[in-house]
């Protein structure tokens, strides 16, 4: 192996690296501050704090989608796979079947929907809100599931399906919203 084959393999080492910290960074924060505003007392000074944490780490992530979203795409699909082995054995585990059963399906949506941004290097303005915002859903669902159990994440997972759909289907859904308001206003 020559020097520039090194270099670049160790290029590549470090941005998965650096995609790892920032990653487990970006979950870090959104939980702390998660936990932070629905805990914190509403008089409590560090409201706003924790409300900043959760916006600030919203806008990094939002202007640096470009960088993580491959991530998610495999993130989603391994979790898609793993919770289709934990609704099989949701009642082992504690976990209503109804719940396991749509984390599951909601992972697998998230994960079909994610698909077309793994190659993409150039994202709309609704691409990254989208992504961040279904991120930021699959944060808050993890960090649930470990404060309040098993049966806590489905509604912040479920809510990252709409986000990513409309971002998927864009020019479908415009057009379809033009033609259901172009006719009810012109009838």
């Amino acid at each position: 192996m020559d020097q520039r084959q090194a270099i670049k393999h160790l290029k590549v080492g470090l941005k998965i690296v650096a995609a790892i910290i920032f990653s487990f960074a970006a979950f870090a924060s959104v939980a702390l501050s998660y936990i932070g505003i629905t805990q914190g007392l509403h008089r409590d000074p560090r409201l706003a704090a924790w409300w900043a944490l959760l916006v600030t780490t919203a806008v990094i992530m939002f202007i640096s989608v470009r960088f993580w979203a491959r991530w998610f795409c495999g993130i989603i699909s391994y979790l898609a796979v793993r919770t289709t082995l934990l609704a099989l054995f949701a009642g082992k585990v504690g976990m209503s079947y109804r719940n396991a059963i749509g984390i599951s399906a909601s992972m697998w949506f998230m994960a079909i929907l994610s698909i077309h941004f793994y190659r993409r290097h150039q994202f709309s303005s609704l691409d990254q809100l989208s992504l961040t915002a279904a991120a930021i859903c699959l944060f808050v669902g993890f960090t649930r599931l470990g404060i309040t159990g098993n049966n806590a994440m489905l509604l912040p997972v479920a809510l990252g399906i709409p986000l990513l759909l409309f971002s998927a289907y864009q020019k479908p859904l415009t057009r379809l919203v033009h033609k259901v308001f172009s006719r009810g206003l012109g009838a």
